[in-house]
């Protein structure tokens, strides 16, 4: 067992071990995982360690028993009906929560534990097929050290609603509230994604998500003003080798990605719909070099292409 002696808090402080207490949480300066405080009367000398899985495991389960419950105490106060841990279909769906109004129903689903993009694609179709709506709200593992940063492997959550914009939703039990984290873009040539942060309560949450659900079919026209040049030649000078393919096709249509045509330059607002910014211009200029022409419409499409699953 590795002991530290010194931890991050909640707000991403530097905390040694001799002035810590037991009821704030600690994080791991190098991986970011919880560690336990330990009062060592013994050597007389406080340290913290890094978790068991088996007890990650089971705060994950109580974290996620607390979020549920909170979640339907307070929908029994709305018009309709809410069970919690029912199967929806012939046993297809087990929603966390589910609401059944007069208009619709909406699953509930808070989501703490570890799930592959693959299992949210079928939980998310499955739903589908049942014509019922999924609402997927993120546990605080899926989130920074300081709460205030969707971790990477939370992205593939991204929901869109008219009002936020693309989004990612937390919902923190002991706070009573929801954190939204809404305006997500890319917005070249930044490399992490660009969001607004809300504290919503739960009926302010709900008021929204039981709204009927539209995603954006087309980007309205945007000036493409990122001349994304100076990257390309940097990504060249570090022989990346998927960008010298690509160069092999620029020349041989006439031009070079280090003198891009201002054609296949970015809007400085990117929808978040991949990890990088980088995608969407390898579509364009793939594109560009098999067709010879890139209108809006096509561009549009491009850029909102995406293997997210509430997004298809």
């Amino acid at each position: 067992m590795i002991k530290l002696y010194a931890a991050l808090d909640s707000k991403h402080q530097l905390i040694y071990a001799i002035n810590a207490n037991q009821h704030e949480h600690y994080f791991c300066p190098q991986c970011q995982k919880i560690v336990q405080w330990i009062d060592s009367r013994e050597h007389r000398r406080p340290y913290f360690r890094h978790q068991s899985p088996e007890l990650v495991v089971r705060q994950e389960s109580r974290l996620h028993v607390e979020g549920k419950r909170q979640l339907q105490v307070y929908l029994q106060l709305e018009p309709g009906v809410v069970e919690s841990e029912i199967s929806v279909g012939d046993s297809e769906r087990r929603a966390d929560v589910l609401w059944l109004t007069e208009r619709q129903t909406i699953a509930f689903e808070f989501q703490c534990a570890s799930l592959s993009t693959a299992e949210l694609r079928e939980r998310h179709q499955s739903y589908q097929r049942l014509q019922t709506q999924d609402v997927w709200l993120l546990g605080e593992t899926y989130l920074s050290t300081n709460r205030y940063q969707p971790k990477k492997n939370a992205l593939k959550f991204m929901d869109y609603r008219s009002e936020w914009g693309y989004y990612l939703a937390f919902w923190l039990p002991d706070l009573g509230e929801i954190r939204l984290f809404r305006q997500l873009a890319f917005e070249p040539p930044h490399v992490g994604l660009r969001f607004k942060v809300a504290q919503l309560s739960l009926r302010e949450f709900v008021r929204v998500v039981q709204q009927p659900r539209q995603l954006l079919a087309d980007l309205p026209h945007l000036p493409l003003t990122f001349n994304p040049s100076a990257f390309l030649a940097q990504q060249l000078n570090f022989q990346q080798s998927s960008w010298l393919t690509l160069q092999t096709q620029c020349y041989e249509h006439g031009f070079s990605l280090q003198q891009l045509p201002s054609e296949l330059w970015l809007p400085q607002r990117l929808p978040p719909l991949y990890l990088s910014w980088t995608t969407p211009l390898r579509r364009q200029v793939s594109w560009f070099c098999q067709n010879g022409t890139l209108d809006w419409a096509t561009r549009s499409q491009l850029l909102l292409t995406t293997h997210w699953p509430l997004l298809n």
